[in-house]
């Protein structure tokens, strides 16, 4: 799936239409609420947990960095280099994230300092 979409409620939209899933299958999938699924749609609605769209990302089998961030994924012989190019990729690419998305990353990335 390699279309641009510019907010993350519309490509969950995007996504769950695509794989020809209704809101209330796709809230049966991640045990959730179908007007959860329908808030995570509405553009002012509120931002999906970071678990809910790994979840969905599987469901739909669409990549998470689609799904969270409207990236597409780039061949592994590009997606490299060196530490700093990675660190500013990162940087960049957190400021469109939804805040509860960012948080959730920042603590991922805290619990992985004690396997370093």
């Amino acid at each position: 799936m390699d279309m641009e979409i510019g907010t993350l409620s519309a490509r969950i939209r995007f996504a769950r239409v695509s794989s020809g899933l209704s809101q209330t299958e796709l809230a049966k999938a991640l045990g959730v609420n179908r007007a959860t699924v329908g808030h995570w749609e509405r553009e002012d609605g509120f931002s999906p947990t970071v678990d809910h769209l790994l979840d969905m990302a599987r469901v739909m089998n669409v990549s998470m960095s689609w799904l969270a961030a409207g990236e597409v994924m780039k061949p592994s012989s590009e997606a490299g280099g060196t530490r700093s190019s990675l660190e500013a990729r990162m940087v960049a690419l957190s400021k469109h994230l939804p805040m509860p998305f960012l948080l959730h990353v920042v603590a991922l990335m805290e619990s992985a300092e004690t396997y370093i």
